[in-house]
């Protein structure tokens, strides 16, 4: 730059220019030329160079290279080279004007270090992408710590350019920072926070984009829509959108039901009450209307049966003859606890149904059937009184 100013200046005394005009004319003929090669070289990177690469990567059989070398991340390369190129030429462009070089010279370097910051977030953009496109679920959630590199590499192109505009050492930055760090943990703690928490959810893989949670003391109760570093959105089934922190899925309980939707079953339990006072032996005539029965075959009909005893069995062959019900999981029928209110009969097994609508339908017709057949094996379902049953009670007497 300096043979090119000297150069300049030898022009003008050729040319019979007045001396007092003669820095000021190199000057601006050197930054200019400066400028126009930067200019040309960009275009020479963004209209030629970078369409040749695409064309590259478009016909190569591999899917890698078309990801990480799209469009964006050659517009980014494009606008690093000039930047560079102008970091160096400037600075010595103006050299005989030493207040000039004071402030192009961060200008630049503060030019630079935001080209750099724009490569490095396509980079990142990038690499998810091509995770995303070589993974299934857990890929999705990596959205979290995307952005949280993407925010590292902001905060350290902050230091650099404060560094630069105040003349000091990046490190001497970090060390006041680090001075200042309970007052910034103070003011950004929420945003601490959901960093931790959306790294900890992604790590732990404990959430998903498409999972199903329900967490009762927020209200959530649908599909995860995005996972990011501040928020979990989710849309419940009513339609609504609900926003919440990560960290109050990480520091409260919240149910995911990916291990059932996964699983390919879904659970059926569901209890009703006998009357104890209908619990009695069955006669070998009420035996016999069942001997002919396949689910039978286990009952020893020579001896006294417990009509409850017969109806479970009769149950467990019902729920394992259901073309839902997936018979590799456990499905069975018990007897809870015998409270004030009778003997729960407990119905227990998983159908392959998981759509919402399908899988209700099924459990209702489970029901009506098991609830229908309680007076044919000589049972009662408990009821407590209600104002009929008052009502008839008065008129009797």
């Amino acid at each position: 730059m300096n043979q090119f100013l000297q150069w300049g200046i030898d022009v003008q005394r050729g040319m019979g220019i007045d001396p007092a005009y003669h820095n000021l004319c190199a000057t601006l003929a050197v930054s200019a030329a400066a400028i126009a090669v930067a200019v040309a070289v960009y275009y020479i990177c963004s209209r030629v160079v970078s369409p040749m690469v695409l064309r590259i990567a478009a016909r190569t059989s591999i899917k890698w290279d078309d990801i990480l070398l799209n469009p964006g991340m050659m517009k980014a390369l494009s606008e690093v080279v000039p930047a560079i190129m102008l970091s160096m030429m400037l600075p010595g462009a103006v050299a005989l004007y030493p207040e000039a070089v004071g402030w192009v010279t961060p200008i630049m370097s503060i030019t630079v270090v935001i080209a750099v910051t724009n490569v490095a977030n396509r980079i990142l953009l990038a690499v998810y992408e091509l995770i995303c496109s070589h993974t299934t679920i857990p890929a999705q959630s990596l959205k979290g710590i995307r952005q949280m590199l993407q925010l590292i590499a902001i905060i350290v192109a902050f230091i650099i350019v404060v560094s630069i505009l105040v003349g000091k050492s990046p490190v001497i930055i970090l060390s006041g920072l680090g001075a200042s760090a309970a007052v910034l943990m103070l003011v950004f703690k929420d945003s601490i926070l959901g960093l931790v928490a959306g790294v900890q959810l992604t790590v732990n893989d404990m959430l998903h984009p498409g999972d199903w949670i329900t967490a009762p003391r927020y209200g959530v109760n649908g599909v995860v829509q995005e996972v990011t570093l501040t928020t979990v959105k989710v849309q419940n089934f009513d339609m609504t959108i609900v926003t919440i922190p990560p960290y109050s899925l990480v520091s409260d309980a919240f149910q995911n039901w990916r291990g059932m939707q996964s699983s390919g079953g879904r659970r059926i339990m569901r209890s009703i009450n006998i009357d104890a006072n209908s619990v009695t032996f069955m006669t070998p005539g009420q035996l016999s209307r069942f001997s002919g029965q396949p689910w039978a075959s286990r009952l020893d009909l020579s001896v006294r049966q417990v009509n409850l005893t017969v109806f479970r069995h009769y149950l467990e062959h019902y729920i394992s003859t259901l073309a839902s019900c997936v018979s590799s999981m456990t499905a069975m029928v018990r007897e809870l606890q015998p409270t004030s209110e009778g003997i729960p009969v407990e119905i227990y097994f998983f159908t392959s149904l998981q759509e919402w609508v399908s899988y209700e339908h099924t459990q209702a017709d489970v029901l009506d059937h098991v609830i229908a057949m309680v007076p044919g094996f000589g049972l009662r379902i408990y009821q407590s009184p209600s104002g009929l049953d008052l009502r008839a009670a008065l008129a009797g007497k």
